[in-house]
């Protein structure tokens, strides 16, 4: 965008130049008023110019910002999944260490029991 805007004041500046001290007026040299008329017309194409090319511009950047968007979409997702994946296998583990945890304190316990009777 800022190449076109710069191409564009290039122009501009040219074509004011050549206006001013290049182009003869019928044999004679241009006035204010014709350099004033001549830049408003030029001014008139170039914003036209801008528009047009800017636009173009304009729809490419933001087809490519939609592009790396959707990828970062696409990457986060995946990260997502992976770090719900691994909650899950960290919950199963906890879970199961619970439940074996649980199970051989019932067994100890059970077994402590009938060890102090017979004692």
């Amino acid at each position: 965008m800022k190449k076109i805007f710069s191409i564009l004041c290039l122009l501009a500046i040219l074509c004011v130049a050549y206006l001013a001290f290049i182009q003869p007026n019928d044999g004679e040299p241009p006035t204010i008023e014709d350099v004033s008329a001549g830049t408003g017309e030029f001014v008139d194409q170039v914003k036209d110019m801008y528009e047009e090319y800017g636009s173009a511009a304009a729809a490419q950047a933001e087809e490519k910002l939609g592009d790396v968007v959707e990828q970062a979409d696409e990457k986060l997702g995946d990260v997502v999944a992976q770090a719900d994946e691994a909650i899950e296998n960290a919950m199963e583990s906890a879970v199961e260490g619970a439940k074996e945890g649980f199970f051989e304190s019932l067994k100890k316990s059970i077994s402590d029991f009938f060890d102090n009777l017979t004692s």
